[in-house]
């Protein structure tokens, strides 16, 4: 099991609902760091709102391929630890994903060629006995220290199948008008759509068009938040290539009480 001189120097990120205030990301580190010392962890965030699997499967989405080849994303949202849900490991062309089967992943089956997927039951590479209710520690913590290592992924289980997957809302495209909806709300308020930025281009070529969100008809996409005045709603294409209902210096979420879900429509004006 002789690793790859450079494979101590590999990625490891961390994405949790944990905060900062219990300690719980601390000992994932600490668990990682005592099987690989010379591993870089990066936290993508610790700040998802407790149990909210879409919403970390959706950051996921926006900041994986960020990072270098042959990084290992450990991602534990999961409010099914314990049950019979299974801890899986992924890899595709270019990342490892681990965390717990529970749709987490569901952008990564979309975007990446899945290339293995293994359900994770070797006790070798666990903490001690597995506690009930944290699985980040005894079980995906140390899995993605021996990654990091070079420990090959057979080594941690068989083949998984049947993994869960969201179902993905996908625009509904007429004639004269595209139908989306709010599938994200970021921090600051912004009403985050599945209408990406191509889709957007080549209707928006048609001639003039109105964005309709509520009573609000938005005539125009603005290039960022600051072509509005204070507070006033506006269109924009986000850094995800999503087209996003916003607000300059205020919360559209809150000005429009816009919620995941809710239509968003492109209407083309003849």
């Amino acid at each position: 099991m002789k690793n790859p001189k450079d494979a101590s120097q590999r990625i490891i990120t961390l994405l949790t609902d944990f905060g900062t205030k219990s300690g719980y990301t601390g000992c994932v580190k600490g668990v990682i760091l005592r099987i690989n010392p010379d591993v870089q962890i990066v936290d993508i965030t610790h700040q998802i709102n407790p149990f909210d699997i879409w919403e970390a499967c959706f950051v996921l989405s926006n900041s994986y391929q960020y990072f270098p080849k042959d990084t290992i994303h450990l991602v534990v949202v999961d409010p099914g630890v314990g049950s019979p849900r299974k801890a899986i490991l992924l890899r595709t062309e270019r990342y490892f994903f681990l965390g717990p089967d529970n749709g987490v992943f569901s952008y990564v089956f979309d975007k990446e060629k899945i290339l293995e997927i293994k359900s994770i039951t070797n006790q070798k590479y666990f903490i001690g006995k597995p506690s009930f209710t944290f699985h980040a520690r005894d079980i995906f913590a140390p899995v993605a220290g021996y990654i990091s290592l070079g420990v090959k992924i057979d080594e941690f289980g068989p083949d998984a199948k049947d993994c869960y997957k969201f179902r993905i809302p996908s625009p509904e495209i007429y004639k004269d008008k595209i139908v989306g909806e709010i599938i994200y709300v970021d921090k600051f308020g912004n009403l985050i759509t599945n209408i990406d930025q191509n889709l957007v281009d080549s209707f928006t070529k048609k001639g003039s068009f109105e964005i309709v969100f509520k009573k609000r008809r938005i005539k125009k996409i603005s290039l960022s938040y600051f072509e509005g005045r204070r507070k006033e709603i506006l269109a924009i294409l986000g850094s995800s290539g999503l087209l996003e209902i916003s607000s300059f210096e205020g919360s559209a979420q809150k000005i429009l009480s816009g919620r995941i879900g809710d239509k968003v429509k492109i209407e083309f004006k003849r």
